[in-house]
């Protein structure tokens, strides 16, 4: 006989954390917590609206091809396998299957709650934001020894999203999530714009809260911390920055790498702004969207401040070009061009040749984070950064790789992505991820610290009573100790 999930929990020894399953609401009794949230006004203009997801799930193909709108998911939930789906639904039932998952504790997110941080119109999104709230703290409080929901944060402003956060902590959810960044409109558009970094036409821009944002969130990061909640990030909870879905027809051309392209500029930019600079004991979360592009840009990250830290600016000012040598140069060795060139006034071809261009008012980028050597990075991007990967996804090994800049390893957490489409079997979820153990993929302790260290230190480190009362809590409370 195969061996189950419930199988592999058993012999482990030490607890399965999930970061990111899902919940897929039933709407009927969601319906009267928007009702109470907003009030009968804005609730009639809700229910008579679509959504932000369901203006774009019933668009035909020709209208799609017209209007380049992408093609989203569809047949995204569990069907055949009819208990998986209601599992999703009723949390009771969750409830009493996660043993046979082999899941000590989970964290769940939305599923019709994606988008809700989006809509435009302020009182509507401050409104839906809260009644989903309000729902999900009081459906998942009888199960908040296996299982607990996550609140929704609107973050277009930093003052909603503190106005959240505190909501949240009074109904007494334990974890929260972010969208990923804000549509902002541009101040000032140029619709003939030349530049080839803009659409013609081009007048709204993707904000990820750290680098050029209009707003400061660092009060929004402080109260995160302040009420115990580490800074999670989920995809799909606002708006989508343009680019990540591109195709009308194909969804799963839409859906490889997207979650990786919206969290690798978040994360960037959190960084370079300098959160991690700032906030050193603040835990950020990217959840479903694997490591290894984390990998790659702590090593660009380290690559670019040894070639472009202020110090070494300095090797690239076109102040410092001899011009007297330049010229030398080029009678001596570049005759053959010079009468290509035909008459010309060689002083001024020579000075159009380094590739100049207008510098930023403050040339020193690295100015928010504080970096003195490469290790510095290392320091400040390892420890506050956690990155939610699934069963199958084998690139978490390179989070463990040791040519991983000064030994790094970094910090995977399990993410089942429960309740979506992406797992065929709710109970096989833990025995495909133990498979890369098995495959020699992963080694017991780096799954240890994928299902259980990482998960852990991620919720613990700005709550420490996060899993008092919990499945956990004894294995939680040791591994602090």
């Amino acid at each position: 006989m195969s061996e189950t999930s419930r199988d592999v929990r058993e012999s482990i020894g030490h607890p399965v954390l999930d970061v990111d399953g899902h919940v897929i609401e039933f709407m009927p009794a969601v319906l009267p917590y928007l009702r109470e949230a907003m009030g009968p006004k804005l609730f009639e203009k809700y229910v008579n609206q679509p959504s932000p997801i369901a203006k774009i799930l019933g668009v035909d193909t020709e209208t799609r091809a017209q209007q380049r709108t992408p093609q989203s998911a569809w047949w995204g939930t569990p069907a055949q396998n009819t208990r998986d789906l209601a599992t999703g639904a009723i949390p009771g039932l969750m409830y009493e299957r996660l043993d046979e998952f082999g899941i000590d504790y989970s964290v769940l997110y939305p599923t019709k709650g994606f988008g809700i941080a989006g809509i435009v119109d302020q009182d509507l999104r401050l409104g839906v934001c809260r009644g989903f709230n309000e729902f999900y703290a009081d459906t998942y409080r009888p199960y908040q020894d296996r299982m607990t929901a996550a609140g929704v944060i609107p973050t277009h402003t930093p003052e909603e999203a503190i106005a959240e956060l505190e909501h949240c902590k009074r109904l007494g959810l334990k974890a929260v999530g972010f969208p990923e960044g804000v549509t902002r409109a541009i101040p000032k558009p140029v619709l003939d714009n030349p530049s080839p970094f803009l659409f013609p036409g081009q007048t709204h821009y993707f904000d990820w809260y750290g680098i050029d944002s209009p707003f400061d969130y660092d009060p929004v990061w402080a109260k995160a911390q302040e009420l115990g909640f580490a800074a999670m990030f989920h995809g799909g909870l606002g708006n989508m920055p343009s680019g990540s879905f591109t195709a009308t027809t194909n969804y799963t051309f839409n859906h490889i790498g997207s979650f990786m392209h919206r969290m690798h500029p978040l994360c960037k930019s959190l960084f370079m702004g300098g959160v991690t600079n700032r906030f050193p004991n603040l835990n950020f979360g990217f959840l479903e969207c694997g490591v290894g592009w984390a990998v790659i840009l702590l090593c660009d990250i380290i690559e670019h401040w040894e070639k472009r830290n202020l110090e070494d600016l300095k090797r690239l000012d076109p102040d410092t070009i001899d011009w007297q040598m330049f010229e030398q140069l080029f009678n001596s060795h570049g005759q053959a061009l010079l009468d290509k060139a035909g008459d010309i006034d060689l002083d001024a071809a020579m000075r159009a040749l380094p590739g100049a261009g207008t510098p930023p008012d403050n040339i020193d980028e690295w100015r928010f984070v504080d970096i003195q050597e490469k290790r510095d990075i290392v320091d400040k991007f390892v420890p506050n950064f956690y990155f939610g990967c699934e069963a199958d996804d084998r690139t978490i090994a390179f989070a463990f790789a040791p040519g991983n800049p000064f030994g790094a390893r970094l910090k995977p957490v399990f993410s089942s992505d429960l309740s979506h489409w992406d797992v065929p079997e709710m109970n096989a979820v833990v025995e495909e991820a133990h498979g890369l153990v098995r495959k020699g993929i992963l080694t017991e302790q780096d799954f240890r610290e994928f299902v259980f260290e990482n998960p852990a230190r991620l919720l613990l480190q700005q709550n420490p009573d996060f899993f008092v009362g919990t499945a956990a809590e004894s294995a939680t409370q040791a591994l602090s100790a």
